[in-house]
């Protein structure tokens, strides 16, 4: 039977992992490994291995109009009357890194027509440019964790295991011990010298729309003041593509934010492009409350996703294992795409030239990609700007008999996808004081309801519940719940 092979990245996280699309005749989907790529040498993660069900056929996006389908050009042609009648001073674009440098480019384009910037979901204080390379991990002689590789980036485990291997030790930060760390220190900010770094150390932490920017930044500070390398991790496959463009100056403003300049009203018309905040927030129908207030919404995307179904214009593009394009990975290295898909770039060309900006093609956005690249080449340092204090810093009040249930992100939770991992740790001291017994579940209750889930025992602090699943009785990344047996 005849099939179609894509070589492509995994679009789960900023690590940028290789491997090929297979799509039979009937359009059936199935993953290849690719043992020749540099970053994950064929090895794929657990979302990686379910990339057939997130490129299924029934999750592709399709072209809207005010809810009913549309062929390409009408949709676009919507856009056009939107953003011509739109009041340009409350007008946002907001694309978090989930398609090509390419369309990135073309969408910066389109922000410069609508004279505004693209933001990305995550604060301008802490600028998007790579810092350290994922070899570096292997060779560096102490390395600090303020992640949880297992769980949120499990490729680079094995760089981790290969750095131990050549001497190097691994403290881990953070209330949960792992297995491969050589010790588990829960440190303040403000104790962060202990970890005793020096210029042959590294530390290991992420950014993504929920961060603690405040905790970034006073990591970049620690950075600076020990010499020690510094790697930001992201959760998206070109997270760092979106620094490419001209506007790294620019202020950029925190999901969070952006969601509230919606519900004051400072925002009326919101562009997205592959980005879904329904899906990024912790708290979905507080996102979906604060994109009705919006007058008008326009969704460029590859992947049909909550925010597909109430937007007034989808302009639907190719799957992203099938487009023409480039991606930068964590690390800052150029991967390819060998798809030849331009609905992208082509849609967003018309929409900047129905709008009075100028037509452009993808060879043109290609060139344009290539030489910020070579620019952004010489900013591969730590940030001066974002040296900060860690007086902002802060840790929630637990009250007497209530916990903290704290999210640890994985890939599956950005794209709202299915996950086994359906249980909440917990440690031993609660499991007895709660009475759970083995098998059983637990009830969570906060003031957004309740809700029962199985539980895991795991050496974690008092007081303390993590889950690697979105649950509806949280608000934001830290909720404040009590508990009992069920």
């Amino acid at each position: 039977m005849k099939e179609t092979i894509y070589q492509t990245i995994c679009p789960g996280c900023g690590i940028g992992c290789g491997l090929y699309i297979r799509k039979n005749a009937d359009g059936k989907l199935s993953i290849d490994h690719m043992k020749s790529s540099p970053v994950n040498l064929g090895k794929l993660c657990r979302f990686g291995m379910k990339l057939p069900h997130y490129y299924a056929k029934e999750n592709n996006a399709v072209n809207l109009v005010n809810g009913s389908s549309a062929v390409a050009e009408t949709a676009i042609k919507a856009a056009v009357e939107i953003l011509k009648e739109a009041d340009s001073s409350s007008i946002a674009l907001l694309s978090v890194g989930n398609t090509t440098n390419e369309e990135q480019m073309a969408f910066t384009k389109l922000a410069a027509t609508l004279e505004t910037i693209v933001q990305t979901g995550v604060s301008s204080e802490c600028l998007n440019v790579p810092m350290a390379s994922l070899v570096e991990i292997e060779n560096a002689k102490r390395i600090v964790l303020f992640i949880d590789p297992y769980v949120q980036y499990p490729l680079i485990v094995r760089r981790l295991l290969a750095a131990k291997k050549n001497g190097a030790s691994i403290v881990a930060v953070g209330t949960q011990p792992l297995n491969l760390a050589d010790e588990t220190l829960d440190l303040k900010p403000e104790n962060h010298d202990e970890l005793k770094l020096d210029s042959e150390s590294l530390i290991i932490a992420d950014i993504h729309p929920n961060s603690d920017i405040m905790l970034a930044k006073s990591l970049l500070a620690l950075a600076q003041k020990t010499y020690a390398k510094i790697q930001f991790m992201r959760p998206f496959m070109n997270s760092f593509g979106t620094g490419l463009s001209g506007d790294q100056e620019s202020k950029k403003v925190g999901l969070a934010e952006l969601l509230e300049d919606i519900e004051l009203g400072n925002i009326r018309t919101l562009v997205v492009l592959d980005s879904d905040p329904i899906e990024l927030m912790p708290d979905n129908e507080a996102a979906v409350e604060s994109l009705k207030k919006l007058n008008n919404l326009i969704v460029i995307s590859s992947r049909s996703s909550p925010i597909t179904e109430f937007a007034n214009v989808v302009i639907a593009s190719e799957p992203v294992y099938s487009k023409a394009g480039t991606f930068l990975n964590t690390e800052g290295k150029l991967l390819e795409n060998s798809g030849a898909g331009k609905a992208g770039v082509d849609a967003l060309s018309l929409l900047n030239a129905g709008i009075g900006g100028k037509a452009f093609t993808y060879d043109e956005m290609n060139y344009l990609v290539l030489k910020a690249i070579e620019a952004q080449k010489e900013k591969r340092s730590v940030v001066t700007e974002c040296s900060v204090s860690v007086d902002g810093v802060s840790s929630p009040e637990i009250p007497e008999g209530m916990y903290e249930l704290k999210y640890l992100y994985n890939p599956f939770m950005w794209f709202d996808q299915q996950d086994d991992n359906d249980f909440v740790l917990l440690n031993r001291n609660t499991v007895r004081k709660l009475g759970l017994k083995k098998g059983g579940c637990v009830n969570l209750k906060s003031n957004r309801g309740e809700l029962k889930m199985r539980f895991r025992v795991e050496a974690l602090p008092n007081g303390l519940v993590l889950t690697a699943k979105k649950l509806p009785v949280a608000r934001g990344t830290s909720t404040i719940v009590s508990m009992e047996g069920c």
